[in-house]
């Protein structure tokens, strides 16, 4: 690999455009400002880098569709065009997406494309040596059944979620490496016959320039609200209408419920209104908000003690979603259902010896939660040294600095086989 773009990683995700993402973009918006100050290319803004001009990332431009599979389509085949142009076919890649069938053929395109023709060829045989590329990729990624890898550089993916991984495991063998965001997909795909050598585990993290916990019980007072900013099933509708029915008890007097939960397609509507239905009443007085899309989330997480992580079911979201990672950073106590991956938040915390709330057994009922929010709320003192173990854990071991150390170090590891 003898140009300088051969070490320069080129990592790839829809645009990293707009202040409310999720998925890749959301995850390299804490991830690139916490890389090693070499350059990269991303696709984003060049109005609005993510890292000072100084640090001369190039910062590609493909447009930023609304969602539906047909923009994720358009958008894609944007994004391939440019990952196939002559200036980056020498570029190591990491992709930031999730598994399945469109995204592995998009891999596979990806690492089937070879190195540019030199420019001391002639015409002719440049534009043979083109036309074969652009064949030999468009046939990785519409057929998916010719898998090589012809690209003189590395490619990567991390998995940005986790659902379906198992049918679409198979067609990962022609990346370099797999990253997952925690140790249950990790083990999951290793399940699925994918070597072990070949995923990597980096758990995400955020940005924990400005954490602070909730040092008093007068700041404790101020900010007595609780807030779900997860998906929106039947369960999670279920434990918060029960929830909402116990505001008015001693425990909870003068505490608010915040139901934060962003209204895509992932979102069950009829859920919407049945909490808009069922919960009318503690709306009207204010003892719950039922909000939509949040421009400032860490401000909203300012206003809270207690976050809850009460789905059933996690679609096409991280592993560990970031606002998790940011309610721990702003001294949040977490309540959360024991089911992997969020099990990994605890027993991290464990390890460390730190508590950040409670696990509650989903077998057992909206009860379940209830209950442990009103014995974490009985007890202020302790929900104290939980928000300052919360903002502990969020230094120690799910900061952006150490994502990116993680990262970094990957790079490094998996270009020595290219030089």
């Amino acid at each position: 690999m003898a140009s300088s773009s051969s070490t320069r990683w080129l990592l790839v995700s829809r645009p990293v455009v707009g202040p409310v993402l999720d998925g890749g973009p959301a995850l390299l918006r804490e991830l690139i400002p916490a890389l090693p100050a070499e350059p990269c290319d991303y696709f984003g803004d060049p109005r609005r880098p993510l890292r000072a001009r100084t640090c001369g990332d190039g910062l590609l431009r493909v447009p930023r569709l609304p969602g539906g599979r047909g923009a994720q389509v358009l958008e894609r085949a944007a994004i391939g065009a440019a990952l196939i142009a002559r200036e980056h076919r020498r570029q190591p890649v990491h992709l930031f997406f999730s598994p399945g069938p469109l995204t592995e053929r998009f891999a596979a395109g990806v690492a089937a494309t070879p190195e540019p023709a030199s420019n001391t060829m002639s015409l002719t045989r440049r534009a043979a040596s083109g036309a074969r590329s652009i064949f030999t990729v468009a046939s990785s990624v519409l057929r998916g059944r010719k898998r090589t890898h012809e690209r003189p550089a590395p490619v990567l993916q991390t998995l940005t979620c986790a659902t379906g991984l198992e049918a679409c495991a198979h067609m990962l063998e022609v990346l370099d490496g797999v990253v997952t965001l925690s140790a249950h997909t990790r083990d999951r795909l290793i399940g699925s016959g994918v070597a072990a050598e070949r995923v990597h585990m980096i758990h995400p993290g955020v940005d924990v320039s400005t954490a602070a916990a909730i040092e008093s019980p007068d700041e404790l007072q101020q900010r007595r609200a609780i807030i779900y900013a997860g998906e929106l099933d039947a369960g999670a509708a279920d434990r918060l209408i029960e929830l909402a029915r116990t505001l008015s008890e001693p425990a909870l007097r003068g505490w608010t419920l915040i139901i934060a939960c962003r209204p895509d397609q992932i979102i069950e509507h009829d859920e919407r209104s049945r909490l808009s239905r069922e919960l009318a009443g503690a709306i009207g007085a204010g003892r719950v908000e039922l909000r939509g899309e949040v421009d400032d989330m860490p401000a909203l997480l300012r206003r809270c003690a207690i976050q809850l992580f009460v789905a059933d079911e996690v679609h096409r979201r991280l592993d560990i979603p970031l606002v998790l990672l940011e309610g721990m950073r702003e001294g949040l106590a977490l309540i959360a259902l024991d089911r992997a991956p969020i099990r990994e938040l605890f027993t991290t915390a464990a390890g460390r010896g730190r508590e950040i709330g409670a696990r509650v057994d989903p077998t057992i009922g909206p009860q379940g939660v209830v209950k442990a929010v009103h014995e974490l709320c009985e007890h202020p003192e302790a929900m104290l040294g939980i928000s300052r173990d919360a903002v502990a854990l969020a230094r120690e071991a799910f900061c952006a600095a150490r994502m990116g150390a993680d990262y970094a170090a990957l790079h490094r590891e998996v270009l020595r086989r290219y030089l």
